[in-house]
């Protein structure tokens, strides 16, 4: 009988080990890196809707990247850096704009400062530009010099997924 008890014990911390390991930043799925986008047919869809919503930038230089969650677009015009999100469909999400990470709302900042990435460095910082919209995007550096990338919501709720596909994702387990 002792012997049934010491097992389940060790099954029983086994399993609480395996639980708080899988919710650590670290071992959660980390998406792969965006990889330039190198399909010409998407590559060129991609162009003809950037230029039809910003005609006054139709000489601007994108350069294109895949995901796991769709695509971007990251470019500057007059001095300020922007990246256009586009879903798997290539249909448009929303634009952000870079900015100082020390310019964030005291609400994010409260939010990153609880988050399992709190020990990380903000080496980028994006908020959505859209009015109708709010979220932001982080690429975040560890102390060997990992990049992260991670999303938050307008409640600062922190995520691997774009808010938009966590969302969605969320609505579809209803």
């Amino acid at each position: 009988m002792k012997k049934i008890k010491y097992v389940s014990n060790i099954a029983a911390a086994m399993l609480l080990a395996t639980t708080i390991y899988a919710q650590t930043p670290s071992a959660q799925t980390q998406p792969k890196d965006p990889t330039p986008l190198n399909d010409p047919t998407v590559s060129d869809r991609l162009d003809k809707d950037f230029d039809s919503r910003n005609a006054n930038m139709s000489n601007a230089v994108v350069n294109w990247y895949s995901t796991d969650y769709g695509y971007y677009g990251t470019y500057s015009n007059n001095g300020q850096d922007y990246m256009t999100r586009y879903d798997k469909n290539g249909n448009y999400v929303e634009t952000l704009n870079k900015k100082d990470w020390s310019s964030v709302s005291p609400s994010l900042k409260s939010s990153f400062d609880k988050s399992p990435y709190k020990d990380q460095t903000v080496s980028s910082y994006w908020e959505v530009d859209d009015p109708s919209r709010k979220g932001y995007y982080l690429e975040l550096s560890d102390k060997n010099g990992k990049t992260e990338r991670v999303w938050a919501d307008d409640k600062g709720q922190f995520s691997r997924k774009p808010y938009s596909v966590a969302a969605n994702s969320k609505v579809r387990s209803k």
